[in-house]
């Protein structure tokens, strides 16, 4: 390249021959014409002079030379794109790379001199070199320029041309690959940070990769997104003026792209810049235009960092409850801009104002889950402001999809659809939580919400199978048919559905649209997502389907489930006709085998498993024995079941406890686990050959071996009378299960864990009476002596001094040495062991209760007060499982108080932060609970009278039942204390 200083000389004389040329041209055509000669070819345009002056250079000083004469020759503003694509074919991208590479220039010139022609060239005629990968290859060069523009004061137009080849660059697709994978993202960070020349046109370039790239991004450099954001919303923080709302539009973007950040590492500061930020515009009165901005940003921020974030984040020393209005107020905002761009406008009106209302919902869903469950604890009165805020936006809602519902036309528009989708899909949130509220509006929408569903399913499905196969497609087709997909709406209606067909008359409305069929074909659909994780289903088919999708699917499966188990529990004769259950049980029947009992299987394993059992109930004459799919279910299903609990893997080798593969998830199996064991239980007397399969099985035999080595009270009393149930149901469907189980020892475990059904099964005594004669008393001294052992502990069930358990079972055992016979003391120790087993044995809570105790503590603040000993009263109140129902317990041995006095009931409704008026007393003594709850005043007082005894005169109670279970037909004639309440 250094004797191309020489080819400046010979440009001056460039021009003179060709105009001699011209002139003889033109005499020659003149003399051709009188001489009847073939007229030549018209003068070539300046674009083909051009192009023939750059081809004909045999060097690059040549090159060169030729360049400076084109420039001269043609203005870029005559050019078009034809005419650029003909000019850089002859002077050739490799060229011009050269000549950016190059730093040596002629003595006396510019140093920048080749760079700047080479960068001013390509500026220009860049749209010409789209899709080059030696363009690609000049990132570097072009990275380096930005970087240190203060070596290029003398010619700055090099770093503006820089930015301007980048930015072309970044609009293609493989262009911007090109700048992530050379890194060039952290030099534009670099850039900006140190707010050189054209700084901004880095943030540009940067926004223009983020916004089609993701965290893709930052994959390289994540340490870049950190340094952007800390200098961004550092600005944000402290701006005051107008520039803090375009920062707030370059953060929104950038938190879409957000890189994946570890959970064990600091939280880095721009997070608490960003909060304050986001605090002094959301805290702070401001027009509609800038509050959207900030609503814009909350969206994004919350989707992307999460609730935990607003909430935690302090972003002002000693300001802790910042985070909890900074919430409150975003939540009251997005429910004000939903009303204000739904209400009262037509369905066109409101689509125009689709961009910030959306930003709103996304707000909405992200908050309601926080909120309406209680996760943070608001008062009282911020609870009801919130709730009528949440309410009024969603009442805009369902009119809007009312509206919507009028005029399908948008059907036809993509924008308008996707708008519709967003609003469906924010209610969608909120049925999950809430379906008390605006309930005819909510059946109303149904039919219009479950036919969008439809159509966006339908049109998914048609274009999927249009799709060429996956290897014809290059990854910007892939892209395109991605953008053309229609939201999955029906995924997130999923939740609201299962509380939809709880109910009676949405779920009448539901089935009415066929909702099982779209159940169904979803099912299907997310059922080949799903199995590509079981490995390769037939030969050359690869699973390629993203792990975060393969959840996804798994999700909506269990969901699914759920919803179907609702229907078959409140429609079993319509379970029992319908064919199409049929059909879900053929398909449970081959699916659930093939699915891996690995722990991150088992809770969609299990409630396949669990929705089988239930249909199984109902279609059970419709399945042939000969059909080996339902012995390949039920192996499966028992597998399951069978391994939730052992005894290996406790300390002890003698407690019964959940496997270690089932207790990550147990909170969510338990309630399946219970289910599907009593709901298999209940299968048992109507399929015969079934209690044959699980004896050939040996898990029945198993339970029972297992149950001999748990020791007395090593096992939850509800899987006690899960097991028990099971056991009973078995024995009484099969004479030959009924004798296996005696050879495996259900004796032995009937006295060892006083299962008194399964004893009666089994025609035992397992009493303290009968377990005496069985040490050889006599049947009269057996009676005998429990009834005076009873006698005095009902006198004195506890001594009339504070003691701690171990003192009270020495109060008792000293009343049992008053009773028994001296030469028979030494049975002391087991006598009391059993008599307090069959003690709480008999006070457990029922399976009912227990659901009752379940539905109501999800509901309500629970309270118990119990009058007794404060040591005997606890010891009751842990061995039945009573604490995890209740908010606050309070035992009048703790106090100087007792039931019927009202204090005592003042101090419980203190505990539980509520009024006694919007309380509901439930006992079964009429002159300690009942008469107690008038005497403080409650909303209303609710006798079980077991006995059906009449109450006194002087206390009435507002309502009397026979069983505390039917107290769940009772709330709802008082609305006026649940609606306080809720």
């Amino acid at each position: 390249m250094a004797s191309q200083g020489d080819s400046r000389s010979t440009t001056p004389d460039a021009d003179q021959p060709e105009a001699d040329n011209e002139m003889e041209t033109e005499e020659g055509q003149e003399n051709d014409e009188e001489n009847g000669v073939k007229e030549l070819p018209p003068m070539p345009s300046p674009i083909e002079r051009g192009v023939m002056i750059l081809r004909r250079a045999k060097s690059d000083t040549e090159k060169f030379a030729a360049l400076l004469m084109v420039t001269k020759l043609i203005k870029a503003e005559e050019l078009d794109e034809a005419a650029k694509d003909q000019l850089m074919g002859a002077i050739g991208l490799p060229f011009l790379a050269r000549l950016l590479r190059t730093n040596e220039v002629p003595e006396g010139c510019p140093p920048f001199m080749f760079k700047s022609v080479a960068l001013t060239v390509l500026t220009c005629f860049i749209s010409s070199c789209s899709g080059n990968p030696s363009l690609y290859g000049l990132i570097p060069v072009l990275s380096e320029i930005i970087a240190k523009p203060e070596l290029y004061d003398g010619d700055l137009t090099l770093v503006k041309d820089s930015y301007e080849c980048l930015k072309s660059i970044s609009l293609e697709r493989n262009g911007r690959k090109a700048i992530i994978d050379f890194e060039t993202v952290g030099c534009l960070v670099d850039a900006y940070v140190q707010e050189g020349y054209s700084y901004e046109e880095a943030l540009h370039i940067l926004l223009l990769v983020v916004q089609e790239e993701g965290a893709r991004t930052w994959e390289d450099e994540p340490e870049a997104f950190t340094k952007l954001m800390d200098h961004l919303t550092k600005e944000f923080a402290f701006d005051q003026d107008e520039r803090k709302f375009k920062i707030c539009e370059y953060i929104t973007e950038l938190l879409q792209s957000l890189p994946f950040m570890s959970s064990d590492t600091e939280q880095p500061s721009w997070m608490t810049y960003l909060h304050k930020g986001l605090s002094d515009i959301i805290l702070s009165k401001l027009g509609r235009e800038q509050r959207d901005k900030g609503l814009r940003l909350a969206g994004a921020a919350l989707e992307s960092l999460g609730v935990v974030w607003v909430l935690h984040t302090q972003s002002e020393p000693g300001k802790e409850g910042k985070g909890r209005q900074l919430l409150l107020m975003m939540v009251h905002l997005a429910c004000i801009e939903v009303r204000m761009s739904l209400e009262d406008k037509s369905f066109h009106e409101a689509v125009a104002l689709a961009s910030p209302t959306t930003a709103c919902y996304t707000i909405l869903e992200l908050a309601i889950n926080f909120l309406v469950n209680g996760a943070v604890d608001f008062e009282q009165k911020q609870k009801q402001q919130l709730y009528a805020a949440l309410k009024g936006a969603f009442t805009a809602v369902l009119t809007f999809l009312k509206t919507a519902s009028a005029d399908e036309v948008f059907f036809e528009n993509h924008k308008n659809h996707l708008f519709v989708c967003a609003t469906i899909r924010v209610l969608g949130a909120w049925l999950a939580e809430e379906t008390t509220a605006n309930k005819d509006e909510v059946y109303e929408t149904i039919p219009f919400i479950i036919k969008t569903c439809w159509y966006n399913f339908d049109q998914n499905n048609k274009r999927m199978q249009a799709k060429p196969k996956k290897k014809s497609l290059s990854k910007r087709q892939s892209k395109e048919i991605a953008k053309e997909i229609l939201p999955d709406i029906f995924r997130f209606l999923l939740p609201g559905l299962c509380h939809l067909t709880a109910e009676d008359t949405p779920r009448y409305i539901l089935l009415e649209l066929e909702l099982e069929n779209l159940l169904y074909e979803y099912l299907n659909y997310h059922w080949k997502s799903v199995k590509s994780v079981f490995g390769p289903q037939s030969k050359g088919e690869e699973p390629d389907i993203p792990a975060k999708k393969v959840y996804s699917a798994a999700e909506a499966m269990e969901t699914l489930s759920n919803i179907f188990m609702n229907i078959v529990v409140q429609e079993p004769e319509r379970v029992k006709t319908d064919h199409f259950y049929y059909t879900l049980l053929k398909f449970i029947f081959t699916k659930v085998p093939d699915i891996p009992q690995e722990d991150q299987n088992l809770r969609l394993s299990g409630n396949l498993s669990v929705l089988g059992l239930m249909i199984l109930r109902h279609q059970h004459p419709n399945v042939k024995s000969s059909d080996f799919t339902i012995y390949r279910f039920v192996q499966t299903t028992v597998r399951f079941l069978w391994d939730a609990h052992n005894i290996e893997e406790s300390r002890d080798y003698a407690t019964l406890v959940v496997s270690t593969k089932y207790e990550f998830h147990w909170g969510s199996l338990m309630d399946l686990w219970f289910l599907g064991m009593h709901t298999l239980s209940l299968l048992l007397p109507e399929i015969p050959w079934l209690c044959d399969f699980l004896i050939e099985s040996e898990w029945p035999q198993t339970i029972i071996v297992t149950l001999l080595s748990v020791r007395e009270g090593g096992m939850d009393p509800g899987l006690k009378s899960a097991f028990e149930d099971f056991l009973c149901l078995l024995a009484k469907s099969s004479k030959p299960a009924y004798a296996r189980l005696q050879e495996k020892g259900v004796e032995q475990v009937c006295r060892n864990h006083k299962m008194e059904d399964l004893s009666k099964v089994f025609h035992l005594k397992v009493t303290v009476a009968a377990w005496l004669e069985n040490q050889g008393l006599s049947a009269e001294d057996s009676e005998r002596i429990t009834s005076e052992f009873l006698q005095k502990f009902r006198e004195a069930p506890a001594p009339d001094y504070n003691t701690d358990l171990e003192g009270l079972d020495k109060w008792r055992i000293d009343i049992w040495l008053l009773v028994l016979p001296e030469e028979h003391h030494d049975l002391l120790d087991d006598i009391y062991s059993l008599w307090k087993s069959e003690r709480f044995s008999q006070l457990s809570l029922n399976p009912d209760v227990t659901s009752l105790l379940d539905e109501l503590s999800a509901d309500f603040n629970m309270g118990l007060i119990t009058n007794g000993p404060s040591v005997a009263q606890w010891e009751k109140i842990n061995e039945l499982g009573c604490k995890k129902y209740f908010d606050s317990i309070i035992v009048s041995g703790d106090l100087e108080i007792q039931k019927p006095d009202k204090d005592i009931f003042y101090l419980a409704c203190e505990e539980l932060e509520v009024n006694p008026t919007v309380c509901i007393m439930v006992g079964d003594k009429i002159e300690t609970d009942i008469l107690g709850g008038i005497n403080a005043g409650v909303g209303a007082t609710i006798w079980i009278n077991a006995s059906e005894i009449s109450p006194p005169d002087s206390v009435t109670p507002d309502f009397t039942v026979k069983n505390v279970t039917e107290i769940l037909d009772i709330l709802p004639q008082l609305p006026t204390i649940l609606q306080t309440e809720s």
